[in-house]
């Protein structure tokens, strides 16, 4: 399996899980939605580095702290985020935010990635189809204040700034440890950090319900086999054009909306989906 292939699973899983914890989220919240799909995560990840039998890996302290270290940062992308959509306009937060993949490939040709140009091209149509596909554009909805889109931005630029360098960094990381270890370190710590932090800003955590805990199941295995995937995939071809396969996540998403939700896409986000695609297939071909 090559790491374009394993970037574009990367998407799906990615892509799916964001539907289902849009689910989440309304049932339980946001915060105790990230609590738990971590929780799920480190016990489907610890039973998977038991099969594969890669503890040893954990006896390099700097190892280890590498991949805690991208982890982190990950998680802090994450979180602005999460600030973002509660402050903001998801139709501004989302887009901006989803431009992380654009600095992951700006920092591998900063560090001394290479590509030719047909590759290059295939990522800026990716790329540009990412964003277009995530932008909603309504004269019917209502905008809120000033105040809050501005603050809806600026979480979302630190979410593209830290997501961006977390996916970068995780390279490093892979090399190291390999994709599967890498991740259990980032969930095992998120699971220790969250409810500190939570505590510290006075967020309380929701229990599950019968089906909440379904869907966050789902969404905490996903998740998982998502950024094991990515880190994979990173050991096998450029970061380039693997986070440019795992971008698509937000049409996978878009998709699942439109398929299983719903949804009614505007024009812009069709021409968005099909702009990636393409982009995808200039970038495979090369």
């Amino acid at each position: 399996m090559n790491g374009m292939l394993l970037g574009l699973v990367s998407a799906l899983s990615f892509g799916t899980a964001d539907f289902f914890a849009g689910k989440s989220s309304k049932k339980i919240g946001v915060f105790s939605t990230l609590f738990y799909m971590q929780l799920v995560g480190l016990l489907f990840l610890t039973a998977a580095v038991f099969w594969k039998g890669q503890w040893h890996a954990l006896l390099s302290p700097q190892y280890v702290g590498e991949a805690s270290l991208w982890m982190a940062v990950d998680l802090i992308g994450i979180l602005c985020l999460y600030q973002g959509l509660r402050t903001g306009s998801s139709a501004v937060v989302a887009p901006v935010a989803s431009s992380f993949s654009a600095v992951t490939v700006v920092l591998a040709f900063l560090f001394g990635e290479r590509l030719g140009a047909g590759t290059w091209l295939g990522i800026v149509i990716t790329l540009s189809g990412v964003v277009l596909a995530s932008m909603v554009w309504s004269g019917k909805s209502k905008q809120r204040s000033g105040a809050a889109m501005a603050s809806g931005v600026f979480w979302a630029i630190l979410a593209s700034l830290f997501l961006g360098t977390a996916f970068f960094g995780l390279r490093f990381a892979q090399e190291a440890l390999g994709g599967l270890l890498t991740v259990w370190i980032g969930r095992l710590q998120a699971t220790i950090l969250l409810p500190v932090l939570y505590r510290v800003l006075k967020i309380k955590l929701a229990p599950p319900s019968r089906s909440g805990a379904g869907l966050v199941a789902i969404v905490g295995i996903l998740d998982a086999v998502a950024l094991v995937s990515y880190n994979t995939g990173l050991g096998l071809e450029d970061t380039s054009v693997v986070i440019t396969a795992t971008s698509l996540f937000a049409i996978v998403t878009l998709l699942w909306g439109v398929l299983a939700g719903g949804e009614k896409p505007a024009w812009n986000q069709w021409v968005g989906v099909g702009c990636t695609f393409a982009g995808i297939l200039i970038v495979s071909w090369q």
